[in-house]
């Protein structure tokens, strides 16, 4: 499956201070003062002072100026300077691509800030979590942190940080999919930033707009915003946009099929990206850049960056890129020729899914636990007041209030049952409608499915066989009326009614072997799905048939309802994909048999009406639903499509 890897662009970590001079000459003049006679705490300032600007310049550098300051806060035990060393350090992380290291530092960072009351501190803090957690794609405390920073800066009337914190919440909402909020935060950044001549953060809010702009398929005012991107940023010397700018670039023309210029565009930002040692960012260009090299057919090149990218996520757990990995392999191992390896990474990418799936269930299991457990100590401290307040009690009223306790027990338990009950019918009975209505819906769907088969044998009976018999019955008549005349019979018409009732016979040999065919129920699914593809004309398009597994036979009706999936999905692309090459491949292991569908045609929109009303499509997830089995398709216009069928058995 093609993944979209255009990715949002990093959002700025840390509140930015723009100084007029450049950050290398701010790196000369702090390298003076350390020639003074400084005091430790004056000089640990300094020393994450040169932490700070070399973030931009030396991550390296950065790293080691960061750490001998916080070394000189923790010896001469000043709390701000350790918190701030702690932040700076957090910020270094997050621009490495270490989120996790950067969190920890940042909270540590939050804790102390906490206890000195620091709320400038807290704020700034507040802004840069905001920025970790959205890498980590948890939206809702990035926006929780976010707010919290823009309270406090339009409080005290920031204007700089304000605009960097829209520019911030206009990216979350572009993850959201509300893009007409998300354009409406970038604007208004961008006007401070164009007022006050900021190209670095100027250079994040064209980078942004660029996305949204490309989420909308408006693909020429992103084209427009990345070239932007690129010459501000060069201006402002933000080599994070620049390289992003590029990367993004080249994803466009990876979509478009222009794969030279998209190699070229990305070659441009792993240039950047490998200088400022960026490594996931790296990972990520590489992955793009190994699906242009297979479309060019350079599959060892494509190969060796792929695996070069799964080695650097399989260390940093990031499940999504792997399986999308995963995927990329089976189609370069294919090019290869190397069909071990294809059905390797087939397992992986289906057992990664798989796995993505249970973390995710794990980590709801975590949070329901957790909030479980905080349930039940605040039931134990209910409890403890409550049977301190029974001892006093019974000094008075023993009798009396053992008596009370037992009825409002009991009559709590009672109310408890109910209440638990009625919730239980009512969620099985909305469970049961719910199943109810998705029954009707298969059930109308096969009808809907079968009615529409009826017309089409109607119809080729009425056009073709019914047609074919007309002309031949005119020529018997012919025939017919020369012989009771007394008239040789014509030799010629003779021929024509013979052929003509041959045609006649095929085609309705044909049509019965549309409804049932013979080879199915012979030979078994395998050979019937190459016999109708070796029915297709070669010359327009070139047809590829992998099997794997399916030694035996299968359940006639399975076999039935894949070899007709196949059949659709298959007129599908001869019809309408204008496609040149197609390759179907059958794999059949302990949990299912599942069918993949590729060709190399014009894709469509998979958000259109027709892709969610189409009769074809809709036909192949009516029949695969009854068997309780899954479609997925992966398509984009220009690009081609990749139907999934899985069928468990």
């Amino acid at each position: 499956m093609k993944t979209f890897y255009l990715l949002l662009f990093t959002l700025i970590a840390q509140l930015p201070c723009y100084a007029q001079l450049s950050a290398e000459q701010q790196i000369d003049s702090l390298k003076r003062e350390l020639g003074k006679n400084l005091t430790k705490a004056q000089k640990a300032k300094v020393y994450g002072d040169l932490s700070w600007y070399y973030n931009s310049v030396s991550l390296d550098s950065a790293f080691r100026y960061g750490n001998e300051a916080l070394e000189i806060a923790r010896e001469i035990h000043d709390r701000k300077l350790i918190a701030q060393s702690l932040s700076d350090l957090g910020a270094i992380y997050f621009i490495k691509g270490e989120i996790d290291k950067s969190l920890d530092l940042y909270n540590r960072s939050l804790d102390i800030r906490k206890i000195e009351q620091d709320e400038e501190g807290i704020a700034s803090l507040n802004f840069k979590i905001g920025a970790a957690y959205f890498k980590k794609s948890e939206l809702k405390k990035a926006m929780s942190h976010y707010l919290e920073a823009l309270r406090y800066y339009e409080q005290i009337k920031s204007e700089n940080v304000v605009a960097n914190l829209h520019s911030n919440i206009a990216v979350v909402y572009t993850s959201l999919h509300n893009y007409s909020k998300a354009l409406s935060y970038l604007k208004m950044a961008e006007t401070y930033f164009q007022q006050h001549s900021l190209y670095a953060p100027l250079a994040n809010v064209t980078l942004s707009m660029g996305n949204v702009y490309y989420a909308l398929l408006d693909t020429a005012k992103a084209q427009d915003s990345y070239q932007r991107t690129i010459d501000i940023a060069k201006k402002g010397q933000n080599f994070l946009a620049e390289a992003s700018a590029y990367n993004n670039l080249g994803q466009i023309h990876t979509d478009l099929e222009q794969h030279k210029l998209a190699v070229d565009y990305i070659q441009k930002s792993l240039e950047i990206r490998t200088r400022e040692k960026l490594e996931s960012d790296v990972a990520s260009s590489n992955i793009t850049l190994a699906i242009n090299y297979a479309k060019l057919r350079n599959f060892t090149k494509s190969k060796s960056l792929l695996l070069s990218s799964l080695n650097h996520f399989q260390q940093t757990g990031s499940g999504e890129k792997i399986t999308s990995i995963y995927y990329q392999l089976i189609a370069v191992y294919a090019g290869l020729g190397e069909v071990d390896s294809v059905f390797h990474y087939m397992n992986l990418y289906k057992q990664n899914q798989t796995a993505e799936l249970d973390n995710k269930v794990i980590e709801v299991s975590s949070e329901l636990e957790t909030k479980y457990q905080t349930e039940k100590k605040e039931q134990q401290i209910e409890i403890l007041h409550r049977e301190t307040a029974i001892q006093k009690l019974r000094l008075r009223q023993r009798g009396l209030l053992l008596l009370a306790a037992m009825v409002v027990l009991a009559s709590g338990g009672i109310l408890v049952f109910f209440v638990f009950k009625q919730r239980r019918l009512k969620a099985e009975a909305r469970l049961q409608q719910e199943i109810n209505i998705q029954q009707e819906k298969a059930t109308r769907d096969v009808l809907d499915a079968e009615e529409r088969e009826r017309r089409r044998i109607a119809s080729d009976l009425h056009d073709g066989v019914g047609q074919t018999l007309s002309a031949a019955l005119l020529n018997l008549n012919y025939l017919h009326k020369s012989i009771a005349e007394g008239k040789t019979p014509d030799p010629q018409a003779m021929d024509n009614a013979l052929g003509l009732v041959k045609d006649s016979y095929q085609e309705m040999r044909s049509i019965s072997h549309q409804m049932m065919p013979n080879a199915l129920l012979k030979a078994g699914l395998a050979t019937s799905i190459k016999e109708f593809l070796d029915a297709i004309d070669g010359k327009n398009i070139k047809v590829n048939l992998s099997v794997s597994g399916l030694a035996d036979r299968l359940d006639q009706q399975l076999e039935t309802v894949l070899y007709r999936a196949v059949q659709e999905a298959v007129n599908n692309v001869v019809k309408h994909a204008q496609a040149t090459r197609l390759t179907i491949q059958l794999m059949k292991d302990e949990e299912g048999i599942s069918v993949t569908i590729e060709d190399n045609g014009k894709g469509f929109d998979p958000s259109s009406v027709d892709y969610t009303e189409g009769i074809g499509l809709k036909n192949i997830r009516s029949r695969v639903g009854l068997l309780q089995g899954s479609v997925e398709v992966d398509t984009a216009p220009g690009r081609g499509t990749v139907i999934v069928i899985f069928i468990p058995i």
